[in-house]
Formats: structure tokens, C-alpha cells, sequence
């Protein structure tokens, strides 16, 4: 699957070094994002900020809070890229620079201030921060996430991939994977020697008949089909009285009241 890198038209800076590796979209940022990443391993998003200005302004307008929580619930990696770095003043204030009359800027925020603010991102938001020098080695640093997620072995034997794409709707194939790798220790290239081994079918079965299956509350009898095919070995269909024990049904219902 062809790794897609998506930007928000607010990075403009970003773009122009990016130009032919990057599409400029309005996704990003319903993802609470400025950089998307989509692969196979799950959708990497990144939030941008500028240190010192653009960090401390995106919490005083609610632009942080808005964003992190938005990643925390699209993004299956998240990451606050902090591009520059703090500097301080000799009373522990932040240096934000200096005025066109020569004169230090004033800010209430105070190194304690930013440790709590970065903080609450890492623990709270549970978003990892990056920092990068500035925007070139952030460039360099989002190639670096494209490249690693492209190779499988990297991710394959910590992460098991989402079977649900963002831009794409998952094969019979897509979720035999998927399923393979909820097993420990089974990454993406085991699982596809597994279901390559087995003429194309994941070498697991229903207990239960289709029509058991479609009478679990909250399950149609579309879905029950789509998974009845995914899994059954044959790939037909059972009709007809149920062939399973009589638990089988209270059995499913419980592993979906999970």
C-alpha cells in the first residue's frame, strides 16, 4: 500500500519543501493534525508548533486543546512536533524575543509554566513530543517517519496494523491479517505466510452457523455475512438449524458485550 502524505493548506512553509511527496488536504485538520501520514500500520498524525510564539498562543486561544483531543481520537500514532526550543530569561520568564524598540517582549509564562504545559500533552493527551531545529530538520524528521512505517519489520513485531483504513474500505485479505496478528508474536509477514500457506483462507472456523451469528443483538444480517465470509474456511454460508452447541450464542453475545 502506497503511504500517503497529507498537509494542512496552513502549512504552506511545509509544502514548498515538500512539493511531489505531499497532498495538500482539509483533512488534516479534522484530524486535529497539520501532518497526516496514512499506512497500513494505522494514520500517523502530527501537530506542528513553532517554539516559542505559536506553542504558548495555541494554548491561551483553546487551539491546543481542540487539536490534541482531536488526535488523541483519529490518530493511531500522535505526535506534537516542537520545532525550536525554550529559552529563558535570568528571572525564569520565556524569552519571546525582543520589540522593534530593542525591548524584551513580556510574557507571563515562566519555565514551570511550559514543564506543566508539556506535561499535560505527554501525560494527559498520551501524545509523544518530537523536537526538531527547525522547519528543515522537521522535514528531514517526517521523510524519516514515512520511511520507517513503508519498512514492514519496523512496526511489525510491536503494532498490530488497523483493519480500517481512512481512505479505503478493507478486503476479506485486510482483516484475515488483521485477525492473525491479535496473536502474540505474529507480525504482518507471518501472518501473510499463514494465510498463503492455507490456499488464501485464515486457518480458523465458525463454531456457530451464519444464522446463529445474524441473531446477535446489534449485528445485521449484512455484517454477519461479511464476517461469516471472512473467516469460514469453505466460504459458504450455513442455513438451517444450528449444528453448534447450545452455547454457542450466549458465548458470542458476551465476547460482543465486551
Amino acid at each position: 500500500m502506497t503511504i500517503k502524505v497529507l498537509l494542512s493548506p496552513s502549512e504552506v512553509s511545509l509544502a514548498k519543501r515538500m512539493t511531489g511527496e505531499i497532498i495538500v488536504s482539509d483533512l488534516p485538520e479534522q484530524k486535529g493534525a497539520d501532518i497526516l501520514i496514512y499506512s497500513k500500520h494505522g494514520l500517523w498524525g502530527g501537530q506542528r508548533k513553532e517554539v516559542p510564539n505559536d506553542f504558548i498562543s495555541s494554548f491561551t486561544d483553546g487551539r491546543m486543546t481542540r487539536a490534541t483531543s482531536l488526535l488523541q481520537d483519529s490518530c493511531t500514532f500522535k505526535r506534537m512536533i516542537c520545532e525550536g526550543e525554550f529559552k529563558y530569561w535570568p528571572d525564569g520568564t520565556v524569552h519571546l524575543g525582543m520589540n522593534k524598540n530593542r525591548e524584551r517582549i513580556r510574557t507571563r509564562f515562566n519555565r514551570k509554566n511550559i514543564h506543566g504545559m508539556l506535561n499535560d500533552i505527554e501525560f494527559i493527551k498520551d501524545i509523544m513530543i518530537r523536537w526538531t531545529d527547525d522547519i528543515d530538520d522537521t522535514v528531514a524528521y517526517i521523510r524519516s517517519v514515512v520511511h520507517f512505517l513503508e519498512v514492514d519489520k519496523h512496526l511489525g513485531l510491536y503494532t498490530r496494523p488497523s483493519a480500517k483504513g481512512v481512505w479505503f474500505v478493507p478486503t476479506g485479505m485486510d482483516v484475515q491479517l488483521w485477525l492473525l496478528q491479535s496473536f502474540p508474536g505474529i507480525g504482518p509477514t507471518t501472518a501473510d505466510n499463514i494465510v498463503k500457506r492455507f490456499g488464501g483462507k485464515v486457518p480458523l472456523e465458525w463454531t456457530c452457523t451464519q444464522d446463529e451469528l445474524a441473531s446477535v443483538q446489534g449485528l445485521s444480517k449484512k455484517r454477519a455475512a461479511e464476517m461469516w465470509k471472512t473467516l469460514s474456511l469453505m466460504g459458504k454460508s450455513s442455513v438451517g438449524p444450528s449444528s453448534a452447541p447450545e452455547s454457542t450464542i450466549n458465548r458470542i453475545r458476551n465476547m460482543m458485550n465486551k
